[in-house]
């Protein structure tokens, strides 16, 4: 009796694995790369054929290509001791015909590890991976997608303090770190590519002399990435440094302005642009680099600040970015029982603002053990996109 069992699970384990390749592995492939990426994850436990179809580097640029296509995220992080909590919500808002106020929407949260001792200041989303820690001698490269962290050493023993600047070349679908030492006026940098055992840190460079401070506004867009720069530590109105990813070229951009006041450097629709406010303060103008050779840029107005103080909630709101559509994004200082993202309309002259719960309630905080913890100026990622990319 035994046997007989034995022998008809053997028949139905080789059905299994016949029936598996009935469908060929190009149509496999397909399915799967429409999957999010957390069922992504969980197939690839399936079998060892799922596994080696999910980790191809064509599965995965596949899959981020349609990625891509997807609307962005906004992730609002913190950390309280060795945990990183992470909530993603949408970046864009979902319709143009909503209330003033719009009702709680979902948010997809998980919390992960990080170390104790680290401090958490993530940069730009790069391609579906974040710059983590920039100062010192290390940097954490993080793929919230993945929940994974890879660490790197700084390039140069000789080199006290650097900054680390990620970037992405879709030609040839490869990430590199742009290293640059601050706090000295240099014309050299280093250059890691991401993913490769052969490759490790190379001299490059700059073609131009400048001054990089501790953490410089950045932002990586079309295989550029782009820089806020200085002559020397004494320069007040600086420039933009652009490196090209796949050929590792610099290039020095000028501001289409000859005075200091403050300003933000973002993307919009995929373009290189500085948000900039103007004096006294209350409206703002957004520059987009048209040409970066002949320095050309080209403005668009706006009128609102760069801190908008929201009467209902009674919270000032910092601008985090613009979306493609040109509705400027903020989002409160401060963070209470709900979550806000608040979108400005340029073209209706509107605000409209969005609730978010599951974040900052009692809830939420009893859950992850944050009922006392204050919730200020939360680091928060814009432009996210999911990527299974690991090294």
């Amino acid at each position: 009796m035994d046997q007989q069992e034995e022998t008809i699970e053997q028949i139905n384990k080789k059905r299994r694995i016949q029936s598996t390749f009935t469908f060929p592995l190009d149509l496999i492939s397909e399915i799967l790369s429409k999957l999010p990426a957390k069922s992504v994850g969980r197939f690839r436990c399936v079998s060892k054929l799922w596994s080696s179809i999910t980790t191809a580097p064509y599965f995965i640029n596949k899959f981020e290509t349609q990625s891509r296509q997807k609307k962005p995220s906004l992730l609002v992080t913190f950390k309280k001791g060795d945990r990183l909590f992470v909530f993603s919500i949408p970046q864009d808002r979902q319709s143009s015909n909503e209330p003033h106020t719009i009702p709680s929407q979902p948010v997809h949260s998980y919390h992960m590890t990080y170390p104790k001792s680290r401090r958490f200041f993530p940069r730009a989303s790069v391609h579906g991976l974040i710059c983590c820690f920039q100062k010192a001698k290390k940097l954490i490269i993080w793929n919230p997608t993945t929940r994974k962290l890879y660490t790197l050493t700084k390039p140069e023993k000789r080199w006290k303090y650097a900054t680390f600047l990620l970037g992405y070349d879709p030609t040839d679908a490869k990430y590199k770190v742009l290293c640059i030492r601050f706090g000295d006026t240099t014309d050299e940098g280093c250059v890691l590519t991401l993913g490769s055992a052969q490759e490790s840190w190379r001299r490059i460079k700059t073609n131009h002399k400048h001054y990089v401070y501790t953490y410089p506004a950045y932002v990586c867009t079309n295989g550029f990435i782009y820089y806020t720069a200085y002559a020397d530590k004494t320069d007040r109105i600086g420039f933009i440094m652009s490196f090209d990813v796949r050929s590792e070229k610099f290039r020095m951009i000028k501001y289409p302005w000859n005075a200091y006041w403050y300003f933000s450097v973002l993307t919009y629709q995929g373009m290189l642009a500085c948000l900039r406010s103007n004096i006294p303060g209350h409206s703002m103008t957004l520059w987009i680099l048209q040409d970066a050779k002949k320095h050309v840029w080209s403005p668009k107005n706006f009128l609102v600040p760069f801190h908008y103080y929201d009467q209902s909630l009674k919270l000032v709101c910092n601008l985090i970015g613009i979306t493609d559509a040109g509705e400027i994004v903020y989002v409160p200082e401060r963070c209470y029982k709900s979550f806000y993202v608040i979108y400005y309309d340029s073209e209706r002259n509107k605000f409209h603002r969005v609730e978010y719960k599951g974040i900052a309630d009692d809830e939420s905080r009893l859950k992850n053990g944050l009922v006392r913890s204050r919730l200020f100026n939360i680091p928060i990622v814009r432009n996210h996109m999911e990527s299974l990319m690991s090294f």
